[in-house]
């Protein structure tokens, strides 16, 4: 009982292990997707407020445009500004005569000042007090002349700087034109705007970020009041943006989450950033509703999984201890074991199985113990026959020696020593040696079969003699064109045996004669009988009982295949000035 338990508590153990790995990944993998969405989304949020930033830059310093437009296309203004700027003295204008050009519409109203200024006069319209001496001097030491005549009668926005035009020394941003009837200049208009209207537009709650805005050339024009630690910081930002080349885009530098948006229409940046780790507090309360799904799931997995392994613990204890109670004595057991979980029926099932299958291997191995038994008798028993024709062999070489009979006698101990080579398995490895040795003694009695009519040639580079050899090679493939020659009565027969080395320690062996060949269905049956010879050896299936018909090509085939792999060829066919060749090639051990 106390097992059980243990078994019991080790299988909870195991499963809640896995099951709150598992949940643990599940939850840190849905909580990096939640918070890369809200990450994503918090970078678009910073990218719009970066954008609205900008358009509502881009729309003040529109309006402003539109007052100088406004005054450039009155012909009386332009007329007048021709007229003064001709004069030889100085005449001035004042807020009344401005007023007669422009009307006082909704966007001038938004508008510090607007001063139309040549050497001999100005018309100016401000919010703010007027000092006309003060003006004329400004007028005369305007510093923007310069790069507003370059623009050659375009707009030039102006950063923000300080009111040229009044004592106060507002600090204010402006866009300003030139004024010319196409040929000549007669003056310069600037419309201003307060400084605080651009702090107000790039005012951000503290939870948005901050906002900073460049000029095309990288001079900070917002905000005006910065510590060094800043300027550093945005001049690696600028950097960053000039880098990426585009108008608009978002990049982290330096812990800071980066929106830009640059106008078309000023050349100006507009950049919303805040610190990266800022964007966490967004996402928190979805992953405060992560964890606590995660906490919750986990709690009720836990009690699931409880009650589960008690479910399945109990039958899997059954079978444990009937598998205890089988032994060799008692395969026929059948353990009792009712559940309603499939999983545990088909183990129980598997087991009656495995069994059955156990109780039929046990008496294969004992009828394979007999049989071998039998084996072993039955081979020391045909042991008995050659030494019996050995010994008969002998009687009859000695009885046809002392009779003067040598070329009998000499047959005779060919003949022996033949049956001694094929019922001799004592050695693992037999060499080119042996098996020339063996055909040799073929050789002799073939000759004397068909005196006058074979003839056998036999060549080999005594360097192979020591190769190992799959034994019975060489003197079947004769044997083989021996019988088949005469077997139509082809005579005289001259068979060639020719064993050479080749590159890199491998060698060939080539069976040659002068026969009638191999007719073309018999070198079809070959060739398909070594394909199919390759695919059994692929598969592992068993060539022990191949041949092609009495030749027994495929036997040495396969043999060959086994003992040397891919860098045996075995080739077949006719020589082109009649009779057959099998040629077989070893290659050596460094070409594959």
């Amino acid at each position: 009982m106390r097992k059980n338990q243990n078994y019991l508590r080790k299988q909870f153990y195991n499963y809640s292990l896995v099951l709150l790995v598992s949940l643990t990944v599940i939850m840190i993998f849905a909580m990096g997707l939640l918070y890369r969405e809200q990450y994503l989304q918090n970078i678009e949020v910073q990218s719009q407020l970066a954008f609205n930033v900008q358009n509502q830059i881009d729309s003040s310093l529109k309006e402003m445009d539109k007052i100088i437009n406004g005054l450039l296309f009155n012909k009386s203004f332009v007329q007048s500004m021709k007229e003064t700027n001709n004069s030889a003295e100085y005449i001035d204008y004042n807020t009344q005569m401005m007023e007669k050009f422009i009307s006082l519409d909704a966007p001038l109203f938004a508008t510090f000042r607007i001063i139309a200024f040549n050497d001999n006069a100005y018309y100016t319209l401000a919010k703010t007090g007027e000092s006309a001496d003060y003006i004329k001097e400004a007028c005369k030491t305007y510093p923007w002349k310069e790069e507003i005549l370059r623009a050659e009668g375009k707009k030039v926005v102006l950063p923000p700087h300080v009111d040229d035009f009044d004592e106060s020394r507002e600090l204010v941003y402006s866009v300003a034109r030139s004024i010319s009837d196409g040929k000549y200049y007669f003056g310069f208009i600037e419309v201003q705007n307060l400084y605080s209207g651009l702090t107000e537009i790039c005012r951000l709650n503290k939870a948005s970020g901050s906002v900073a805005v460049y000029s095309q050339q990288g001079e900070i024009l917002y905000p005006a009041n910065r510590e060094e630690d800043q300027v550093m910081l945005f001049d690696h930002i600028f950097q960053g943006i000039e880098d990426r080349g585009l108008g608009e885009g978002s990049f982290r530098l330096k812990g800071q989450q980066i929106s830009y948006k640059k106008s078309d229409y000023s050349g100006w940046v507009s950049i919303v950033y805040c610190p990266v780790i800022s964007f966490v507090p967004y996402g928190m309360n979805l992953i405060l509703l992560t964890l606590t799904v995660y906490v919750v799931m986990a709690l009720l997995a836990l009690f699931m999984i409880g009650r589960t392994a008690r479910r399945m613990a109990a039958p899997l204890m059954e079978l444990n201890q009937a598998i205890s109670e089988v032994t060799l004595d008692n395969m026929s057991f059948k353990p009792d074991i009712s559940t309603s979980i499939s999983e545990i029926d088909n183990i129980n099932q598997s087991f009656q199985q495995m069994l059955e299958h156990l109780k039929e291997a046990i008496t294969r191995s004992i009828q394979s113990q007999a049989g071998e038994e039998r084996a072993n008798y039955l081979a020391l028993q045909a042991q008995m026959h050659p030494h019996t024709l050995y010994n008969t062999l002998s009687m009859i070489e000695s009885v046809s020696y002392m009779h003067g009979d040598k070329e009998v006698s000499a047959l005779c101990v060919c003949l022996s020593q033949m049956l001694r080579y094929i019922s001799d398995y004592s050695k693992r490895e037999y060499t080119i040696e042996d098996e020339l040795t063996h055909l040799e003694q073929y050789a002799t009695l073939a000759r004397k079969r068909y005196e006058g009519k074979l003839d056998i040639f036999i060549h080999a580079d005594r360097e192979l003699y020591s190769t190992i050899v799959p034994k019975f090679t060489i003197q079947p493939l004769v044997e083989n064109a021996v019988k088949h020659s005469f077997a139509v009565r082809i005579a005289p027969l001259s068979i060639r045996v020719e064993l050479m080395t080749v590159p890199k320690g491998g060698w060939s062996l080539a069976v040659t004669d002068n026969g009638p060949g191999f007719t073309g269905d018999a070198l079809e049956k070959i060739h398909v009988q070594f394909e199919e010879c390759d695919k059994s050896l692929e598969k592992h299936q068993d060539v022990i009982n191949t041949k092609i018909g009495n030749l027994g090509l495929s036997n040495i085939y396969v043999r060959c295949r086994i003992l040397y792999g891919k860098r045996f060829r075995m080739l077949v066919g006719n020589q082109e000035n009649g009779g057959a060749y099998i040629k077989i090639t070893v290659m050596g051990d460094e070409i594959v």
